[in-house]
């Protein structure tokens, strides 16, 4: 009998399909696939490897885990993803409790990782996976309903806190045809809502035809009957063009919802983080935008406590998202990243001046968000039910992204999963109220 395998994944979505193709791997290949960590004779933590606290969480995942030795089933212990690819031979010589390891490029090479584990040979596979061609089984992971899909992997981005294309390699999209497919099976096994990721989903195609052609997928999806939302996230303002907007307005498929991490408004902070943008031209992407799509929800985040980051470069900010009005807004506190163009900066800004400066933020848009989310009252929305009451279910509309963002309690009993068109009747802070149509 084949061996049982568990999963533990860290990080991010785009993190999440990895390991999501791992286990639909690992089952094609006749592995038993198994929630329960004491139970598993396998067991596989995919790292991330971002910020210190995310490595960290690997690190110590890596070391729990590996108690299962002694308290459970456990023959060999595989490491995957960002943490592995980025520190490779190091962790071999630091982790001896690995018996295995897969990176971000060979993720897909994980069922000889196991097998090598299972016979103590201790494998490590770090090359650079091609995107084109992936039709490669996934055990899903998040709710029948939802799936992400992964359009390109890596970034040709430069930004001076950001380590991801040590991790990730340059950016690469994935063919047309590939997504597409990849859409039509997830659809066919119940997916009605489609989260489209990438490190930046805007420029997707610019490699294989010359230019970003996002519009062009877009369109591409919407002929796929039983499709619900497509929803962007890690958008870039430089690519938001007149083409996107007029097709996120025009497809009914695609949810007026836009994902565009900023991370500051100061000019000054914007240039040291190596930003491609400024803030007056995002502002005129946002009203672009707005003025296309009144109902579109927009999502951003911030960080504070950058190297040279003063007081009034954070009222800069404050002064942004007070005037642009963000439906959903994340603020996390800097960090110095090893190998990355502002570590030779160090961190000069002291924590609790970060951490203040985080709330504060967060306490502003606090006081903002029932009057941003107030807009929506009368408005009439297809909402996917995640759980059921008796008297009130919960779940989600175009306006809110899964795992992040707010839920919109409808009065009634409905099954999860289905979709209840229901009004807007109110809000409670991040999250609304309606009544079913």
């Amino acid at each position: 009998m084949a061996a049982k395998v568990g999963m533990v994944s860290l990080g991010c979505p785009k993190n999440r399909v990895d390991s999501e193709v791992m286990l639909g791997l690992l089952e094609d290949a006749g592995y038993q696939l198994t929630p329960e960590a004491d139970q598993a004779e396998v067991l596989i933590v995919n790292t991330c490897g971002f910020i210190d606290a995310a490595k960290q969480e690997s690190i110590d995942t890596i070391l729990e885990m590996n108690q299962y030795r002694e308290t459970g089933q456990l023959k060999a212990l595989v490491m995957a993803g960002c943490l592995s690819q980025r520190y490779q031979q190091h962790l071999w010589d630091q982790l001896p409790e690995v018996d295995a390891m897969v990176g971000t490029g060979e993720f897909h090479r994980i069922v000889e990782a196991v097998e090598g584990a299972l016979h103590g040979s201790r494998p490590g596979f770090w090359g650079e996976m091609p995107v084109s061609g992936m039709e490669r089984p996934r055990r899903l992971t998040t709710p029948s309903y939802t799936a992400y899909l992964k359009i390109a992997e890596g970034c040709d981005h430069s930004c001076a806190f950001c380590a991801i294309p040590q991790m990730r390699g340059g950016y690469r999209s994935r063919p047309l045809a590939d997504i597409v497919a990849e859409a039509r099976r997830l659809v066919s096994q119940g997916v009605r809502e489609l989260v489209l990721i990438a490190q930046d989903s805007t420029i997707w195609g610019h490699d294989l035809y010359g230019h970003p052609q996002l519009p062009r997928l877009l369109y591409a999806l919407q002929e796929i009957p039983d499709l619900l939302f497509v929803r962007l996230m890690y958008s870039y303002p430089t690519q938001i063009t007149p083409e996107l907007v007029t097709a996120m307005r025009d497809l009914p498929v695609v949810a007026p919802y836009l994902d565009m991490p900023l991370q500051h408004a100061h000019p000054d902070l914007l240039k040291t983080m190596g930003r491609p943008f400024r803030r007056e031209k995002t502002e005129r992407v946002l009203n672009m935008v707005r003025d296309a799509i009144p109902d579109v929800t927009l999502r951003t985040t911030f960080i504070v406590g950058f190297p040279g980051e003063t007081d009034e470069h954070f009222a800069a900010l404050l002064d942004f998202i007070e005037s642009m009005r963000f439906d959903h807004v994340g603020v996390f506190t800097y960090s110095p990243e090893e190998g990355t163009r502002a570590e030779p900066m160090g961190d000069p800004v002291p924590d609790e001046v970060k951490q203040k400066r985080r709330r504060e933020a967060m306490l502003l848009q606090r006081r903002l968000v029932s009057s941003v989310r107030g807009r929506h009252i009368g408005r009439v929305m297809p909402i996917i039910i995640e759980e059921t009451g008796t008297t009130v279910s919960v779940g989600r509309g175009p306006t809110d992204a899964p795992g992040i963002d707010g839920v919109t309690y409808v009065r009634g009993q409905f099954p999860v999963g289905t979709v209840v068109p229901a009004r807007i009747s109110g809000v409670k802070e991040y999250d609304l109220v309606a009544e079913p149509v």
